[in-house]
């Protein structure tokens, strides 16, 4: 698909979708390559049109802290961007993935005095900052067996692409402690583990696990 051919861009007339061209490219990425370090400047606007990426941190103790999955379509930190500030975290790819690179200084010169584009942005932005309130309150509160029956439920359809130790890493739990959940899952015949790759065999009872 052509970038105009996203529904971000249904606003934009043929010679705005031109000009959206100009200043656009699609780019492929291998699973694990890096998009951006904490602290690099913004001068792109990344469209993610297929593919995971994830947004992380490290803490003081140099571990991982994954802040966001994102998957396709979506826009990639445009908070930075919109901001005029330096990415505020790190996002690397979890598969082969494909992005828009979009020149922002000229995006929002053509662009961003479009009421349209602007919501459009907005709303992304919206969306990323309900799911940081999700995330952190996800992690405070809800123990490991609610945290990995709630991940597995929804986000069924990438579980083929991640590992255990993957999803470990997304919930911030331990190897081990997934380990044995998921061998709790497997022997209740709710879930199938086939060389770490995770079936939902059913998702009524899966859903009751996290559900009150």
């Amino acid at each position: 698909m052509n970038i105009h051919e996203y529904y971000f861009f249904d606003s934009l007339d043929e010679k705005e979708k031109k000009e959206l061209e100009k200043i656009s490219r699609k780019k492929s990425y291998k699973k694990d390559e890096i998009l951006f370090y904490k602290g690099d400047e913004a001068k792109y606007l990344y469209l993610l049109v297929s593919g995971i990426v994830k947004v992380y941190k490290h803490d003081y103790k140099d571990n991982e802290i994954i802040i966001h999955n994102l998957r396709s379509p979506t826009f990639i930190a445009e908070i930075a961007n919109y901001e005029e500030i330096p990415y505020p975290a790190n996002c690397s790819f979890e598969v082969d993935s494909e992005v828009y690179v979009i020149e922002y200084n000229k995006f929002k010169e053509n662009f961003l005095y479009k009421p349209e584009i602007s919501m459009m942005l907005i709303k992304s932005l919206t969306k990323k900052i309900k799911a940081l309130e999700n995330f952190i309150n996800f992690n405070i509160t809800a123990d490991s067996n609610i945290k990995i029956t709630q991940f597995l439920y929804e986000n069924e359809d990438i579980l083929s692409s991640l590992r255990q130790v993957k999803i470990a890493s997304i919930l911030n739990i331990t190897p081990e402690t997934l380990s044995r959940k998921i061998s709790k899952l497997k022997k209740d015949k709710i879930i199938e583990n086939n060389k770490g790759h995770i079936k939902i065999l059913d998702h009524k009872k899966l859903k009751e696990l996290f559900q009150f």
